[in-house]
């Protein structure tokens, strides 16, 4: 959306050195980093669910036949 107040007049471009400084402050270091890194953490520490575990099951049954059925 433009601004109507500020017509005529723009931001500066952000320069490289800028973005680098940006992109430090949201590292895996920063308090938001820090929070993703403990709750996605605590997701990957869950038991994966049976379901999903037979679906894998059935994948790799399945990829064994089709080399098998390669092969002949």
């Amino acid at each position: 959306m433009e601004d109507h107040k500020n017509k005529g007049t723009s931001m500066p471009e952000p320069q490289p050195a800028d973005m680098a400084g940006s992109a430090l402050e949201l590292g895996p270091s920063s308090a938001i980093g820090k929070r993703l890194k403990a709750y996605y953490d605590d997701v990957a520490g869950e038991p994966v669910p049976d379901r999903f575990l037979s679906l894998l099951d059935a994948l790799d049954a399945a990829e064994s036949h089709s080399k098998t059925t390669k092969r002949d």
